[in-house]
């Protein structure tokens, strides 16, 4: 059968329905029938979707960048590295130039979930800024500002955050350290102390400023 993506995104969509969590419980308590050639049309269908859709992510951080590189900038400012895709430099930043590191951070915080892998993945981001020996200004652009914000003022110990991050767990203990700061225990805590190191925006703040 051939199909192409938008007749996939169509199928799908029909399927999910309202709500795809309802229309699976339906499936489940066998309320539903649907043929087996249906199943497979769906099935082929979210095929096609994951195909497509294969390192979007990746895409969607690189094509995020490039547009900060046209409109964020300042006159007197050049761009001297970009990392924009997986498995670049570890000790280098997503966006370096003569006047700032920025690390950026796309996706939307799911206020029904717990968000684990979020908090771990912007936290490292967080601490690689505030721990870097660098002179320059430091900017964490991410999509969900409030969401972020609400998580680094919260009671969440770094030591758990960072429990799967050896590398980022390493960086923020050597760096409260050397700051005197051992005291420090949970995530707000370190926020509160290092508030002014890291400049936290939102992606749409700086699309909105150049417009």
């Amino acid at each position: 059968m051939n199909m192409n993506l938008n007749e996939a995104i169509n199928i799908v969509k029909i399927f999910k329905n309202e709500s795809l969590k309802e229309t699976l419980n339906g499936l489940e308590d066998l309320e539903k029938t649907i043929s087996i050639a249906n199943f497979e049309t769906i099935f082929l269908a979210a095929k096609i979707i994951k195909q497509a859709s294969s390192q979007i992510d990746e895409i969607v951080h690189a094509s995020g960048i490039m547009i900060a590189k046209e409109v964020w900038l300042n006159e007197d400012e050049k761009v001297e590295y970009l990392s924009l895709g997986a498995g670049n430099l570890k000790e280098r930043f997503d966006m370096e130039t003569n006047l700032r590191i920025a690390e950026f951070k796309f996706g939307k915080w799911n206020e029904k979930s717990a968000n684990g892998i979020r908090r771990r993945g912007y936290f490292s981001n967080y601490v690689s800024l505030l721990a870097a020996n660098n002179p320059r200004s430091k900017y964490f652009v991410v999509e969900d500002k409030k969401a972020f914000i609400k998580f680094m003022s919260g009671k969440a110990t770094w030591r758990n955050v960072l429990s799967k991050n050896p590398s980022g767990f390493k960086k923020l203990e050597n760096f409260i350290i050397e700051n005197k700061k051992e005291y420090l225990i949970t995530v707000g805590e370190i926020y509160k102390e290092f508030e002014g190191r890291v400049t936290i925006i939102e992606f749409n703040q700086i699309i909105e400023n150049a417009n």
